[in-house]
């Protein structure tokens, strides 16, 4: 008579147990725990203001905003350079220059290695909200960078080159220049350097941005 094996779970070993627990998991079929995710999707959620997104982020960082429009630009800046005394003022952006000698502010509009001035003034093609940045190029300034000029540099903007984020700034780009970058693209956060003593410790490798924002 043959003997009939049968299997007897009490007798088992605990490993024995566990292999039979993994063949029969493998041979069931589940659904995915995992939800479908888009890849394609934006990281963050887009903000209801994005002018005001840029706005904190830019003060958060350490930046001076002050907001105007076209027609009182122009006082804004000189109330600016007037205020902080500015003595030597190298002008960057050829289109300002008219303002400027109107107010009978003497400026500057190239300086070699060795030559200091107070303030210079830049234009900034692009604003990045999300990071509270601000982009150049050389389209409009002849100096490869904006910093190591001077410790203050007034950037002037228009709120019209606001983007969201720097994927946003690239495109605007290409669609303004029929599909071809600048060659020399310059990304800057503003920051607020300190001393030991807690003070402001601006510097030409570390300037302080005042931006002049024009709605």
């Amino acid at each position: 008579m043959t003997a009939t094996a049968t299997f007897d779970t009490l007798n088992t070993t605990s490993k024995e147990n566990m292999r039979r627990k993994i063949r029969h998991a493998l041979t069931q079929k589940s659904t995915s725990k995992f939800p479908y995710i888009d890849i394609h999707a934006d990281i963050f959620e887009k903000p209801e203001n994005v002018l005001a997104e840029f706005c904190d982020n830019f003060r958060d960082a350490g930046g001076k905003l002050i907001m105007c429009n076209k027609d009182n630009f122009v006082d804004y800046l000189h109330k600016l350079i007037v205020g902080q005394r500015y003595a030597t003022i190298l002008n960057t952006n050829h289109s300002i220059s008219p303002a400027l000698t109107k107010r009978n502010l003497n400026y500057l509009t190239c300086i070699d290695s060795h030559q200091q001035v107070d303030v210079a003034i830049v234009y900034s093609d692009l604003l990045i909200a999300r990071t509270g940045s601000m982009l150049f190029t050389q389209k409009f300034s002849l100096y490869p960078s904006v910093r190591n000029i001077t410790k203050d540099i007034i950037v002037v903007a228009f709120q019209k080159n606001l983007v969201l984020d720097i994927k946003d700034g690239f495109q605007l780009q290409q669609e303004r220049n029929q599909g071809i970058l600048y060659d020399f693209v310059e990304i800057i956060t503003p920051t607020k350097p300190v001393n030991d003593k807690g003070e402001d410790n601006y510097s030409p490798l570390e300037p302080r941005f005042i931006l002049l924002l024009i709605q």
